[in-house]
């Protein structure tokens, strides 16, 4: 439960003012604040702020659109603060632009960090807005009792060396029940055809995959249905959407490092290039299932956008994140709710796995936001990032505005009104008169808010819709595919099954509190990383099993001349350092 008294007493500062020393020059400053943000008397005799529009780059939203925010989510800020965001395109290569902004010296008014590594570049070239010195102005980062471990660890060990607070973390608070983000998914129907049979090992799903595919060879449009597909653009030093298997066994794979397994289970962490490693299994599977002609030949090749089409096809047989079904399970695709058939992408996880479970993000999670020190509006920049942590604000923009949506019964419990709304979330079927545009489009320009969705707010619901007592209810019926895969598990929602069955992996906070590198490590980390894409590339689509295997060993003997034992090293100690460090936060 959240304590406000201290946000209240805090929100009288909000103020807007001058900021010296913010954008270089605080003369220059000043007077372009004072030109952007002159007031104007309205007809009743209030002051009222001309319009603000502040630019931002968001690595860490998953939508390549560009330009002013729209529809009700924007309208939300727009009526709350006389205020505009201007989108800088994200889509493929974040990093590479990011670099392009720090080469410039000159970053948007607002960024968003995928990466502690990258905010880290920004604060070592003194970019960013030490955000503790306006805490008068930030009342909702300050005040929301929340955040203050997010806040105490940022100032403590993501400042640099600093103490300060560059960087606000996202996501932070309690982790939701039945919230798996790698999931194995496999095409309804189809499995159910074949009589849903046994899945013990992860090998196993190539067999029955080899059998899925030979039942449905072609889509009703006569499309190739293929077994297994990728994509390589959110590779950085692995083939990521390969090594992502590791968390079907409580392997991290990219919190810790992208170069290391660290197994939650057991706090072991070991090199991903172990001969024993997990990454060399689940290279392997792709190896076979590419041996087996089951591999989408442009899995290497193809962009995201490209797979999530096949998925939205049904040309895929096997998805390996709980949310990667592109619209094939939208209701309005006509699969899940089929009268005769239902089918979509459904959980189907093998005996001897244990689905990772993110801990409760007490220090949230490794993204975060924020505010250029070239901003020429720094005041407004305060007022919007207060804003985007405002519970109030996160609960509107994550649910739509009361009225619409949803609305509070006569015990004071939220429920959804309106599922058509909720359930076609991309169609845009919002109200003109809250703003328009998609049900979406509240959050996912964003992809993370300031605090998670399991959040518990005042009135002791969530601040999201998705575990409202009523929602949960619904989900384990919402579709005819859920009721049947429901009958099948023997429960009401995954997450019992998993429990029930000790197929749960249980991460730590430690994994976002390992230190990043130094410039110099992390130079060695790209070169590895350059060798480990091209080989494990390489290796899915070696002739035979004696080349998959000399790959190997090339890659690893490559790996080690360039430095990788040391990166293994270093990772292994701050492993253990954080260990002891989350005892202070858990």
């Amino acid at each position: 439960m959240r304590k406000r008294g201290l946000a209240l007493a805090m929100t009288a500062a909000l103020v807007v003012g001058t900021l010296a020393g913010c954008g270089g020059n605080s003369a220059d400053t000043s007077g372009s604040q004072a030109a952007q943000q002159s007031e104007a008397q309205t007809a009743d005799g209030e002051q009222s702020r001309e319009e603000v529009t502040l630019s931002a780059f968001i690595q860490q939203s998953v939508t390549g659109e560009s330009g002013i925010w729209q529809g009700w989510g924007a309208q939300k800020l727009h009526d709350d603060l006389n205020m505009k965001i201007n989108f800088d395109p994200t889509g493929n290569e974040v990093e590479s632009k990011l670099s392009q902004y720090l080469v410039a010296g000159e970053l948007p008014d607002i960024i968003g960090f995928k990466g502690l590594d990258q905010a880290q570049l920004a604060m070592d070239a003194g970019m960013l807005l030490p955000l503790d010195e306006y805490q008068d102005q930030l009342p909702n980062i300050f005040g929301e009792e929340v955040y203050q471990n997010a806040v105490k660890y940022s100032q403590d060990y993501t400042s640099g060396g600093s103490g300060k607070l560059y960087i606000m973390p996202t996501a932070i608070g309690p982790t939701a029940y039945n919230a798996y983000n790698w999931v194995p998914l496999l095409q309804w129907s189809v499995y159910k055809t074949l009589g849903k049979p046994e899945i013990n090992t992860l090998e196993d799903y190539l067999d029955v995959v080899e059998q899925m595919v030979k039942e449905k060879p072609t889509t009703p449009d006569g499309e190739k249905v293929y077994g297994f597909s990728l994509f390589s653009d959110w590779d950085k030093y692995t083939a990521l959407e390969i090594s992502t298997l590791s968390f079907m066994y409580g392997i991290d794979t990219e919190y810790v490092s992208t170069l290391m397994e660290t197994n939650i289970i057991t706090n072991e962490t070991k090199s991903l290039l172990a001969d024993d490693s997990f990454y060399k299994r689940a290279l392997k599977f792709y190896f076979d299932a590419n041996q087996r002609g089951l591999l989408d030949p442009d899995a290497m090749t193809q962009t995201y956008d490209e797979m999530v089409a096949k998925l939205s096809s049904g040309r895929v047989m096997f998805s390996w994140f709980s949310w990667l079904t592109g619209t094939y399970n939208d209701p309005n695709a006509g699969h899940v709710n089929n009268e005769e058939d239902p089918d979509g992408y459904a959980s189907v996880v093998a005996k001897d796995m244990k689905l990772y479970e993110a801990p409760d993000q007490t220090i949230g999670r490794n993204w975060y936001f924020g505010i250029s020190k070239s901003c020429k509006n720094p005041d407004a920049a305060l007022e919007f990032l207060n804003w985007l942590y405002d519970l109030d604000v996160c609960q509107y923009l994550t649910n739509g505005p009361e009225g619409v949506a949803w609305e509070k019964g006569e015990n004071g419990e939220p429920v959804i009104t309106n599922w058509d709304i909720v359930d076609q979330k991309t169609e845009m079927l919002m109200p003109e008169e809250v703003g328009g545009g998609a049900f979406q489009d509240g959050v996912y320009a964003f992809n993370t808010l300031g605090p998670q969705a399991a959040t518990e707010l005042d009135d002791g619901f969530t601040l999201s819709y998705r575990y409202w007592p009523s929602t949960i209810e619904r989900d384990a019926t919402k579709t005819k595919m859920k009721v049947e895969v429901n009958e099948w598990l023997g429960t009401t929602t995954l997450a019992e099954y998993l429990y029930a069955n000790d197929m749960v992996g249980k991460s730590t906070q430690a994994v976002n509190m390992v230190q990043i590198p130094s410039d110099d490590q992390q130079i060695i980390e790209t070169q590895i990383g350059e060798v480990v894409k091209k080989y494990s590339w390489q290796m899915v689509y070696a002739k035979d099993e004696a080349e998959f295997e000399s790959l190997w060993q090339t890659m690893v003997n490559d790996a080690k001349g360039l430095g990788l034992d040391q990166i293994t090293e270093y990772y292994t100690t701050e492993w253990n350092n954080a260990l002891e460090k989350v005892k202070d936060y858990e």
